[in-house]
Formats: C-alpha cells, structure tokens, sequence
C-alpha cells in the first residue's frame, strides 16, 4: 500500500461499535423544539410513570418572563446523575417494558433555566441547571433537599398572551389518567373515546368507531396521555356513512412512538397489528347495521373477518338524468330493487335528457320508470358494487343507436340537416347480454362535435305529432346543451344561462312553428329582457317599425286584463 511522504500507515481495525459521541451532548438544546406543549407532554408523562396520583402547575407572570412549576407527588427521583443523562433513566423494569421510555423527556426544558427538587425513597437533592449546563459546559452543584415526596420542577419560560398557557396545560392534562390543577383550579379530563359510536376493547387497546366523524385535524391516538395525529383506516360506504377510528392505548408495551418528541407511531409489527384491529372493529360494528353499502372490495375484506358478513342492501340510486350544466350534483335516493329493475348507464347530456324524455313519455311523467307492457325501474349504475351476485344479475343498458321511420319515405331536403321530424322514432337499448329493448318516444338529441354550447348546431329529431310545445322543446335543449364557461373573463351564469335561453328558444318556435314565429318569440324575449322595463306604469307603447320607417307612441294603457 502506497504511503504518503510524512504520514504513517492507518492500522485496519477489524472490529468496533456503535456509540454516541460526547459531543453529542452539545446539540441537546435542539432535541425538542422548545414549545410548552412538548415541556407539559414531557413533564407530566414523567410524573404519570412516577406513579403520581395528581398534577400542580402554578404560573407567577412577570413583565419579563413567566416562572413555572410543575409538581408531583410520585416516587421522586432517585438519582440526579439519571435525570441529567441523557437516554438514561432509573424507570422500573415493568415501566420499561410496557412503554419503552427514552430519557430524554426531561430535556424537553433544554436551555431554559431549571431547577429541580425531588424527595425519593432513596434520598432527596436539589439543583439548578443554567443555560449553558445544559450542554455540559458547566458544573451543576447538587443541594440537600427538605420537602414532601415527589418532584418539583420550576424553569423561566418567555412571557405568554393571557390564557394561552392556561390552554396548553388543558391540553396536556386533557386525557391525562391522573388529577391536574392549574393555580389552584382543578382541570378538566375526558374520555378520549367519548363520542364513538362504539368502544371495542382488544389486545391493550381501546379502539372506538365513529360514524361520520373523520378529520385529517384530529387526534387519532392516545398514548397514556399524549395525543398524535396517524392515520389509521377509514372505511366510507358507498354514498353512506363513513366511519373511522380512535386508539386509545392500555397497555400495548410493542407499540412505540419515533423518539425523541414521539410526535409518531413507530412503524413495526405492533403498528401492523393495530391498523388490522381497527378495520376488524369497524366492520364489527358495520356488520350490526341495519343494513351497509360496502363497496365490493370492501365487502370482500370483511369477509375475510367474519363469515357469513352480509351482503350490501339491494338498492340502488333511482336514474336521474345528467344534465349538461351541471358540475356537480346530489346523488338521487336509494331505492330498493323491485321485479325487473334494471341500470342504465348515460353516456352525457345528450343521452341522458333523450334517455329521460322517452321514459316521461311512457309513463306520464315520472323520470326514472318505464311504462307500457314492460313496466321496469331504471337506476343508476354504481361500479363499486360489481361484484355482487345481485348487482351483476341486473340488466345493464346502454344506449346503442335510434330509428327514424318516415311514412312517406324520408325527405331529400332532411338529409345532414341538424333537424329531422320523422313519423316515429325509436330508441335502441342493449344490455351486457346483448339483449335489446326499444323504447318509443318523439324526441332525440344527438351528439355533434358542433353541438356542444350551440343550439343551432344541435342535432334533433322531433316526431311530427309530438305533444311538445316551444317552451317544453326548449328546455330539453337548454338540459342536453348548455354549458356554462367559468373562465374568468366570461360573463355571470345568469347572463350566459339568459342569452343561452334565447337562442334555444328561437331554435325551438322555428321547429315547431317556422322561421316568422322564431323571429317573432326572439324578439319578444329581447323586448321583455330590455325595453319593457322602461315603459312607465300605467302607460302603453306601441311600435310600428321596418326598413324604411319606424313609428313609437307612449299611451294611456287601457282598461282590461293585463296583456
């Protein structure tokens, strides 16, 4: 091996290991991040390991500063060297075990001045820890201490905005298994499982299940006392309840929190475990329901927990047309299955508001239901439920083409143009199984390249002896085309919903009634939408007007009903 002038060859070590270098100890300000909600965190879950039974904070505020203490009435602390040693701590073998401490909850405090008086089954001492004893730059000296059993710490923090360090005690005694006071005022404690649906109890934990009670804000575990967000499992029904869980912990000595300010769940068998717990609870507690809309997937999952686990309700959403304006929309009512109910599965506005017309007008009027000698219920599809036995039975349609049939044979003037009036025109429907069903009707849109946000250039076939009127017709239009821009240099909804309505119309007087009556309602619309306002109450105008002259009076209106 070749060896540099002046320096001696490096002697290869064979073995060594792992160790935490002294100078470590000069970054310990910078383990926690100094905030009162770590310091109470810290502090109480000490005293709750100490076998405390209660919790004293007082608070002294000055113009520069607060004076803060914590007291407890635990074991005490049975040497100083422990409390000042960083990852070590004198807990019991048993604490160890069930909560794997890290011994650096008292460094949470790190740089603030410090003292602590402790009174022990082993001796009593006093201290007080500066700034920069706490990286080791300087010695503590260790005082003879005369008070009652347990641990008090009292440290300088930053003056604090009225009742803000009130709250974070509350916070930190909230769902603490022991007794806290604030400057003689007993705090308030809480189930941390108050409001679930249901409290399971399995393997050291407490998991309970809420019903529509889920936030990405909300606490989710609670460690003997300390709270963390995780996300553990949410189950959501299919445009149902959605549920999720809360874990309180007992006594799960695997389960660990991420040191040093165990903010997280360490991620290992234990957390595993508890993630498979909770989605057995909440299917536990879905499989008492009523009745549940569970996906399929979801179905198959809980399957796997519970035999026999019923299948979701046989009800479906009743069809409702989709319309072009909108972005989004209620999801129609679930309705039980009767005899004969089938899917059918629109493919946009255009089939959906033909689709819609046809069955109006076999029944009456009502939207989702098929009249005539094949009386049948029509619902909207839902793809999470395939997979079902009973979803995939169901005759599933889609629209596949439509017949226009002429008497006399089809005019030669109708051929490409955007508007047909056959005799008759027939819808055809198939199903997954190739099975067809007509369905006649007076009215098709159809879709065009050109149609979209265009009533003229919309492509409609309207039977000849169709009971649609101009103002009927024009709706259909208006539910299959109209689509607002939401650009934000385009006009309100309303003055493109108004403008829209107006040429539709016009479209619709010129199919039903010809071009003199199109031009007529458009210029009656145009009239109401900005003239007839200004035309005095109690007046009458009347208007003569062409090309080559016009004439405009304003009358007295004349008795009679109002025109």
């Amino acid at each position: 091996m070749p060896v540099h002038p002046g320096h001696e060859p490096m002697t290869m070590i064979t073995k060594l290991r792992a160790r935490v270098s002294p100078h470590a100890i000069s970054k310990v300000t910078r383990i926690f991040n100094g905030t009162l909600d770590d310091i109470f965190n810290e502090l109480f879950q000490n005293a709750r390991r100490a076998g405390a039974t209660c919790i004293t904070v007082t608070a002294e505020h000055m113009a520069d500063a607060c004076l803060i203490t914590v007291s407890d009435d635990g074991a005490g602390i049975a040497d100083p060297v422990d409390l000042l040693s960083l990852g070590q701590s004198d807990w019991s073998e048993e604490c160890r075990t069930r909560e794997d401490p890290a011994g650096m909850g008292f460094f949470s405090l790190a740089g603030l001045d410090t003292v602590v008086s402790s009174q022990s089954a082993g001796g009593a001492f006093s201290l007080a820890i500066t700034g920069d004893a706490w990286t080791g730059e300087a010695d503590i000296d260790v005082l003879p201490f005369d008070g009652p059993r347990g641990t008090a710490i009292a440290f300088r923090f930053d003056p604090q905005p009225d009742g803000k360090l009130e709250r974070c005690v509350e916070a930190a005694a909230r769902f603490l298994p022991l007794a806290v006071s604030y400057n003689g005022k007993d705090l308030a404690s809480a189930d941390f499982l108050a409001d679930a649906h249901k409290v399971i109890e399995r393997e050291g934990f407490r998991i309970g299940v809420f019903r529509d009670r889920h936030s990405p804000h909300v606490a989710t575990l609670n460690f003997h006392g300390v709270t963390l967000k995780h996300a553990f499992p949410v189950v959501k029904e299919v445009h149902h309840t959605q549920w999720s869980v809360q874990v309180d912990v007992i006594d799960a000595p695997d389960l660990v929190l991420v040191l040093p300010a165990r903010k997280e769940i360490y991620r290992n068998a234990a957390l595993d475990r508890l993630v498979a717990l909770c989605r057995e609870a909440i299917f536990s507690v879905i499989r008492e329901e009523p009745f549940h809309r569970l996906s399929f997937e979801d179905w198959l999952e809980a399957s796997l927990y519970y035999d026999n686990f019923p299948q979701a309700a046989r009800q479906l959403p009743l069809w409702y047309p989709t319309l072009a304006r909108d972005s989004y929309r209620e999801v129609p009512r679930f309705a039980d299955l009767e005899p004969g109910a089938a899917i059918y599965d629109d493919t946009d506005s255009f089939d959906a508001v033909t689709f819609g017309r046809a069955l109006r007008r076999s029944n009456g009027g009502e939207m989702h239901r098929l009249g005539g000698p094949d009386p049948r219920a029509f619902h909207e599809p839902i793809t999470n439920f395939i997979g079902y036995p009973w979803y995939d039975a169901l005759p599933a349609f889609v629209r596949t083409g439509e017949r226009f049939t002429f008497d006399g044979g089809k005019p030669t003037d109708e051929e490409g143009a955007v508007t047909v009036r056959p005799d008759a025109i027939t819808i055809e429907l198939t199903d997954q199984h190739d099975r067809r069903l007509d369905l006649e009707t007076d009215f098709a849109i159809l879709e065009d390249a050109d149609s979209w946000g265009d009533p003229d250039c919309a492509h409609i076939a309207l039977t000849r002896t169709t009971a649609l009127g101009p103002d009927d017709l024009t709706d259909l239009i208006i539910d299959a085309v109209f689509s607002p821009s939401d650009d934000s240099d385009a006009d309100s909804y309303d003055t493109q919903e108004t403008r829209f309505r107006h040429d539709a119309a016009v479209r619709a007087h010129a199919i039903l009634e010809g071009e003199d009556a199109a031009i007529l309602a458009g210029i009656r619309m145009a009239f109401a939408d900005r003239v007839a306002w200004r035309i005095p109450h109690g007046r009458t105008l009347r208007l003569s007007w062409s090309n080559a002259a016009s004439d405009l009076s304003l009358d007295p209106a004349q008795e009679g009903p109002v025109q």
